[in-house]
């Protein structure tokens, strides 16, 4: 073998040799490199460049169910969703979405601005939705609680219209009483303190009853009030119309016919009663035919009014046909006179009712009869004690209908078995609707056909009425017929309006 001296020089140049030497190693780093920046997955960040986040705000327009009827019997709650648009962190993108509540069935969306936004099905109606992106997102929805409409839970009854008088059986057409125009207009209703005192100075010094001041706190302030014109009954109704309704109507409707209450009692029920009833029909002897029909409940005494095309009247309309636009204490005057009512006064008066009509010259300024005395008249108003105070505070107030609820009636006018005190027209008394007092009737009241004839009457004259009918006569005098067969003695369990008590009629 041969070898090159020591410090020869060579034939040929090496370096490619070496070059060689350092590539293969560089190349094989630089793959090891690459492969690793594959599997952290940053190749992208060298290629892609990364965009900057934005903030986008929607505007998402809530829609909200119809503003509910207050009347409405059941509110539906109303609920808002706000909801916060994305913070400086996140991004927002795709689709946004509302859903409101399930009662509307209406939703708000927008449109999507990214075909890669994936939208995640909401599993709560009542949840807003949002969409999932490549990036975080954050959107809170915050709940505002239920909004509800508030309503007046009551037992209130609306006043019923009178029925077409086509509808009308003409057996009961046949029977309804003449009817006179009471205008409408302005007119002060209620009384005054000083009236009261004075009227509880005559009962207890002229009529030697048991009066109080109290008894006359609910009929004031006196206060102004609006009515339309109405027509009503010149007379009370007798028992013999009101058989006559209830053998129209069938047997035993008496019983629980009017609207689920008791119409009326029989002798079947109370012996103390008047009408007979024999499993089939009713009757009524025929010296109380024409008397006011008593014992009747104020379910019994609506259900006549309506079923003969008419109403009862409120509390106003009463006041006003009995005391006019002069304000009279009395149907005829400020006056009292016990030649003009049948009350208890004088002490040695027959108990018991007289036939309606017997006092014409005690009619009020339009020609309507016993509206002081006979019976007490039930209305249709609910029974409040402060309710004419609260009327006073809200000015002139239009066709006023008593309290919307309550647990009595109003009744007005007194009766056969009170002092004078209890007639007054603006004297108020109450009862329970479904109880029925022999000292307890009714008339009714409708809507005028001419409301221009003021004054005038349904066919007949209103003073022909009574003219076949006796008269009050002298004190000392006795009067056929002037009490029922059973006479109605003084309500002894009442807190009573005799000498002894106050109860009230």
């Amino acid at each position: 073998m041969s070898y090159r001296p020591i410090g020869g020089r060579r034939n040929r140049s090496a370096a490619w040799q070496w070059g060689l030497l350092g590539f293969i190693p560089g190349l094989f780093c630089g793959l090891i490199i690459m492969v690793g920046v594959v599997l952290q997955g940053s190749l992208l960040e060298f290629i892609v460049p990364t965009s900057t986040p934005q903030v986008i705000t929607e505007v998402v327009n809530i829609v909200l169910s119809p503003t509910v009827d207050p009347n409405a019997p059941s509110p539906t709650p109303v609920t808002e969703f706000v909801v916060i648009t994305a913070t400086p962190d996140s991004v927002v993108a795709g689709a946004q979405s509302v859903q409101p509540p399930a009662d509307t069935g209406q939703t708000v969306e927008q449109p999507a601005t990214d075909p890669n936004t994936v939208q995640q099905p909401a599993t709560d109606p009542n949840t807003v939705q949002q969409p999932v992106t490549a990036q975080a997102t954050t959107v809170d929805s915050v709940r505002v609680a239920a909004t509800t409409v508030p309503t007046i839970a009551s037992t209130f009854t609306p006043a019923p219209t009178e029925a077409p008088v086509s509808q009308v059986p003409e057996i009961l057409l046949a029977i309804r009483s003449l009817t006179v125009t009471v205008p409408g207009g302005t007119y002060t209703m209620g009384t005054s303190p000083s009236e009261v005192v004075q009227a509880v100075e005559e009962c207890t010094t002229r009529d030697a009853g048991a009066c109080l001041a109290a008894y006359g706190e609910d009929s004031y302030p006196a206060h102004p009030i609006t009515l339309n014109p109405f027509v009503m009954e010149t007379t009370e109704v007798t028992f013999s119309q009101y058989v006559t309704f209830l053998n129209q109507r069938g047997a035993n409707t008496h019983l629980n016919g009017c609207s689920g209450f008791p119409c009326i009692q029989t002798r079947n029920e109370n012996p103390d009663a008047v009408i007979t009833f024999d499993s089939a029909n009713y009757s009524i002897v025929e010296t109380l035919a024409e008397h006011p029909v008593y014992g009747v409940t104020w379910y019994g005494a609506r259900e006549y009014c309506e079923a003969i095309g008419r109403r009862l009247p409120t509390e106003a309309e009463w006041e006003r046909a009995a005391r006019g636009d002069d304000g009279r204490i009395y149907p005829w005057g400020n006056t009292w006179d016990n030649a003009l009512a049948k009350t208890n006064r004088p002490v040695d008066a027959p108990p018991g009712t007289f036939p309606v009509g017997s006092y014409p010259t005690g009619a009020s300024p339009y020609g309507i009869f016993d509206m002081a005395g006979n019976v007490a008249e039930w209305v249709s108003d609910w029974y409040g004690e402060q309710y004419y105070a609260q009327q006073a505070s809200q000015g002139t107030v239009s066709n006023p209908t008593g309290p919307v609820t309550g647990l009595q009636k109003a009744l007005r006018g007194g009766s056969w078995n009170s002092v004078p005190f209890f007639s007054r027209t603006p004297h108020r008394q109450s009862w329970d609707p479904a109880d029925s007092q022999r000292w307890i009737g009714f008339r009714c009241v409708g809507e005028p056909e001419n409301a221009a004839a003021v004054g005038s009457t349904t066919g007949v004259d209103p003073q022909s009425l009574g003219s076949d009918v006796p008269v009050a006569p002298p004190e000392s005098t006795p009067l056929p017929n002037a009490q029922p067969t059973i006479a109605p003695p003084p309500e002894s369990n009442q807190t009573g309006e005799t000498t002894e008590t106050n109860s009230a009629g």
